[in-house]
């Protein structure tokens, strides 16, 4: 699919990039066309990413050339043929993303799990809490829901140094296709304000997600809550065309 030559592309090309020196001028886009065998269109989706993430830089008339990378710990979701989540882009960005594991237990669904992962309120799930840091900084707390019988190794694995989406994807080759979600705020209670080191009612960034594979099959939900000091959500709408 496009989106996954394009997801190709940019991962070669930021490895590239990082290689060469600041100031450095890439090849033309037809040439990096021929090398890649792709279409300007899919090209120009990846360097669009490494220069919104600001490892190029472009200067009209004269072409694209190698910058400085932003220290951005900002969360951008985009929205492309594979849903990839904050660990993994952050991790392309050149940070250091761990997690510290909370909560890591089987429960039934109830009524508002249930809903969301379109199953019944006595389905078992996993719930997975983590405190989600980057560069030993932390950043935010996240808790994601699974269906058990589906996926019941991830009541036991290692969350520390991979995320949930990068286990379905190795483990259970589960391709995540869409990522639905709404972003408001809260208000943080007691438990959360001492996790995450603020005064209880701290308003928080609060995005609510359910991630779909093909066939709009949800597979996880979950809600992740950023500290107000770090937490953007950048959505990038991309029709695809080819």
């Amino acid at each position: 699919m496009a989106g996954h030559k394009y997801a190709q592309v940019r991962d070669h090309l930021l490895q590239r990039v990082r290689s060469l020196p600041v100031g450095e001028r890439l090849p033309a886009e037809g040439v990096l066309c021929g090398e890649y065998d792709v279409s300007r269109i899919t090209l120009r989706r990846a360097v669009d990413e490494l220069v919104q993430d600001g490892y190029l830089v472009r200067e009209h008339g004269r072409g694209t050339f190698v910058s400085h990378p932003r220290y951005n710990l900002k969360h951008r979701e985009r929205f492309v043929n594979e849903v990839t989540g904050f660990h993994t882009q952050l991790t392309r960005q050149g940070h250091t993303v761990t997690s510290q594991v909370t909560v890591q237990r089987g429960e039934r669904a109830g009524a508002r799990i249930a809903a969301a992962l379109e199953v019944s309120p006595a389905t078992p799930v996993i719930r997975l809490e983590r405190l989600r840091s980057v560069n030993g900084v932390l950043h935010h707390l996240a808790e994601s829901y699974v269906e058990e019988a589906r996926f019941p190794d991830v009541l036991t694995a290692d969350f520390t140094d991979i995320s949930l989406y990068a286990h379905l994807r190795a483990r259970h080759d589960v391709l995540l296709v869409r990522n639905e979600i709404v972003v408001g705020l809260h208000r943080c209670d007691t438990r959360e304000a001492g996790l995450l080191d603020v005064a209880e009612e701290t308003p928080l960034l609060l995005a609510t997600s359910r991630v779909f594979e093909p066939g709009r099959k949800p597979v996880i939900f979950g809600t992740s809550k950023f500290l107000p000091d770090t937490a953007e959500l950048s959505f990038d709408i991309v029709a695809d065309a080819e």
